[in-house]
């Protein structure tokens, strides 16, 4: 036993046997060279989705089963009833519930307050008898007290009956859903024979003689943004067209989730070209002149020590190649850019993805830039 060993250790120290670590791979990254994006008179597009200027959710007060749909020209010359993307004007009836209960309702009531009136002018009588014998000293103080509280209960009664009767009445005209503006069908809920509850959705229809679009921004861009302020607006689904329009609303205050500021764009759409849906790309043009300086994307930044931001540097060439941290002072957001105010110079690459996992000074890859 012991010659054998001898052996395997002979056998190791002549093969150079011995333990070495594996190599460990080199982080692959991707970079970016930078440049300088924001200038004097710059721009930043952001995408937005298009929105009717209003929208209004119309739905039956009551319940009931649909009896009638208001019935449209149909584009084969025919009728059927209306649906999305159909065009409705104010004070059109859009459905109409069964009215049959609710008129059983309005007739019931009529009835009760005929029989408050009579019970109210019953106890009338009985109280001006009843004064009128007071006054000879006829009848006691209690009876005189019992009369009037008898008038004023059934002069109580027949104000509610007719609340009730009043109530009954609206209910019945509310059976109709009547369209309070003009615009397009957006969404339909509701076929005839359907059984609606109160309050269920049964219309969307919204306004688009205008239409919004709706952009959030972050704190550090609303500076260059004011109302008014005209704006550029595009969409892939009206192509070589291009719209001007003002900035109509900013938020007074950001978002809690995306703390983001919304600004609003409104764009006159006479025409009803855009449509509800579309993808709208806002163009924003800097309102104050600043010197061109490099932007880089948000995935660029990392924490360095002290909480500063920073970014890292690739120097080197070739297998040489290494990540090296460098602090940044940043400025403005550019959509999902950020200006790089110092720090910085054109044409050195920045890692942008990949950054949060090297070192400072660790060798890495660069993997080809991809091709867009």
């Amino acid at each position: 036993m012991r010659t054998s060993t001898v052996l395997l250790a002979s056998v190791c120290v002549l093969a150079g046997c011995h333990q070495q670590p594996p190599t460990k791979p080199r982080p692959a990254v991707r970079v970016e060279v930078v440049t300088s994006g924001l200038s004097a008179g710059g721009k930043v597009v952001y995408s937005a989705v298009a929105e009717p200027k209003t929208t209004t959710t119309l739905a039956f007060r009551g319940p009931g089963y649909v009896e009638r749909i208001l019935i449209v020209p149909s584009a084969t010359g025919g009728s059927r009833e209306v649906g999305e993307g159909d065009r409705v004007r104010r004070g059109n009836v859009l459905a109409n519930l069964r009215e049959a209960e609710y008129r059983d309702q309005v007739d019931q009531a009529i009835g009760e307050v005929a029989a408050a009136r009579a019970a109210t002018q019953k106890a009338q009588l009985e109280f001006e008898r009843t004064t009128r014998l007071f006054a000879t000293q006829s009848v006691t103080k209690p009876e005189m007290e019992t009369a009037t509280a008898q008038r004023d209960a059934t002069e109580a009664q027949l104000a509610a009956a007719q609340a009730a009767l009043e109530e009954a009445r609206v209910a019945l005209r509310d059976t109709a859903l009547v369209s309070p503006v003009d615009g397009d069908v957006l969404k339909k809920n509701v076929e005839l024979g359907a059984y609606m509850g109160p309050g269920t959705p049964v219309f969307i229809v919204g306004d688009v003689t205008s239409i919004k679009v709706v952009i959030g921004l972050p704190d550090v861009a609303l500076r260059s943004v004011s109302l008014g302020q005209p704006v550029t607006v595009t969409t892939d689904a009206l192509p070589g067209r291009t719209f001007s329009a003002p900035v109509s609303r900013i938020a007074a205050a950001a978002d809690p989730v995306t703390r983001n500021f919304d600004v609003e764009v409104e764009i006159p759409n006479h025409d009803l070209l855009w449509r509800p849906g579309m993808i709208a790309s806002v163009e924003l043009h800097s309102v104050s002149p600043q010197a061109a300086i490099p932007v880089l994307p948000l995935t660029a930044f990392i924490w360095a020590p002290g909480d500063r931001f920073a970014v890292m540097v690739v120097e080197g060439e070739g297998s040489e190649e290494r990540a090296k941290m460098r602090q940044v002072e940043l400025g403005d957001v550019a959509g999902n850019h950020v200006a790089v105010l110092r720090g910085l110079n054109p044409g050195e690459r920045v890692i942008t993805t990949g950054a949060s996992i090297v070192a400072d000074g660790e060798l890495i890859e660069v993997l080809p830039m991809e091709v867009p």
